[in-house]
């Protein structure tokens, strides 16, 4: 008996070890599943409100003279003053005197031709006297119809003719001595001027380059995206005031900011070669609001272009591919939306939603429809 169990003690003991190791495992208590709880992330959204929009087309460009003309001698002289305003960059008001030309030769000619009118008005007083006794002799003593020499019309045509030679040769020389004195034409001032004290003129001769300072005009190069959103002919039409779309102008000279505001005339009728965009012309009147503009600055551009009814105007960021993500219920929602122009930082939505619908603003690292999140 001893035998037999020495014989089979170690598989009896490995029996009943593996026997209580399987009761173990089986009587261990299964370890109870909790299930990952998911925390909302915390989002910001913006309130669809659709509304009437306009848009607004930037560009950029440089002030220039509205106005701008040569100032040109129409006679001959010696320069014998100029205003102590007439300088370069300096300014003027309209009527004031710029520059006075030697104007003795002139009032002599004046005399002259003031002269020669006289005697001209008395030539013809004395022929129409002598037309004049010629008609009533004629009456008196003469049969049927007066030849014109007897009535001496070829002599009161003459005298008629040699008056009007007189008179315009008088007023060709009271106009030559008035332009000895040269007079600013507008309110303005000197971008150059080119003759000074003692210069011998001629007539023709370029005196200075001026500018009128009423009003300044801007072009301002159209990006062709922008376009149809501008309203405008594009065939260089000068536009009616009613159809003139505002500008609003910003810029910076000197530490300090300037704005001005104005409106488009017109546009170009061509397309630039080098920047292959047009441009519109833009006009500035100068008031105390735009005094401080002065030519040369470059300025940034703000046009109000066409107004849409029914847009919602959300972050550009929040659309992509015509998608945007809105908040429902605590889960995120993805719409499909008509996008119709890009704006700075911002997009105009025309259709695809609702009005107080949520909009996500929030950047997330992944986007999952029906994913929960919480509102800030």
């Amino acid at each position: 008996m001893n035998k037999y169990i020495k014989k089979f003690s170690p598989i009896i003991i490995l029996s009943v070890s593996i026997a209580v190791f399987m009761l173990m495992i089986k009587l261990k208590p299964e370890a109870e599943f909790q299930k990952p709880k998911i925390i909302p992330q915390v989002v910001e959204t913006l309130i669809a409100y659709p509304s009437e929009v306009r848009a607004k087309i930037s560009s950029q460009g440089t002030i220039k003279p509205e106005h701008e003309i040569s100032v040109t001698s129409e006679v001959g002289g010696k320069v014998v003053w100029v205003s102590e305003n007439f300088l370069d960059g300096a300014g003027f008001n309209i009527g004031d005197t710029l520059m006075k030309i030697e104007k003795r030769d002139y009032e002599l000619a004046l005399i002259s031709t003031e002269s020669s009118l006289f005697q001209a008005r008395l030539a013809l007083e004395r022929e129409e006297a002598e037309a004049n006794l010629a008609s009533i002799e004629w009456k008196r003593v003469g049969k049927g119809d007066a030849s014109s020499l007897t009535l001496r019309e070829p002599q009161l045509a003459q005298a008629r003719a040699v008056l009007a030679a007189a008179e315009a040769a008088y007023e060709q020389s009271k106009r030559n001595l008035e332009r000895t004195v040269i007079i600013a034409p507008f309110n303005g001032r000197v971008r150059r001027k080119l003759v000074d004290l003692g210069t011998n003129l001629i007539p023709g001769f370029r005196i200075a380059d001026i500018y009128n300072t009423a009003s300044f005009e801007v072009r301002l190069p159209i990006a062709d995206k922008d376009i149809p959103f501008l309203g405008i002919p594009l065939d260089g039409t000068m536009l009616k005031s009613k159809d003139r779309p505002s500008v609003r102008l910003f810029t910076s000279y000197g530490g300090e900011n300037f704005q001005a505001n104005g409106f488009i005339l017109r546009s170009e009728s061509e397309i630039d070669p080098k920047t292959r965009m047009i441009s519109v012309i833009a006009t500035i009147p100068v008031s105390k609001i735009n005094k401080s503009l002065k030519v040369g600055m470059f300025v940034n551009a703000e046009i109000e272009g066409l107004s849409y009814s029914g847009v919602t105007v959300v972050p550009r960021n929040s659309v992509k591919d015509d998608m945007i993500w809105i908040v429902k219920d605590q889960k995120l929602r993805r719409k499909s939306v008509e996008v119709i122009r890009l704006e700075n930082d911002f997009a105009f939505i025309a259709d695809g939603l609702n009005k107080n619908d949520r909009v996500l603003i929030t950047r997330l690292s992944s986007y999952v429809d029906g994913m929960p999140v919480r509102e800030n």
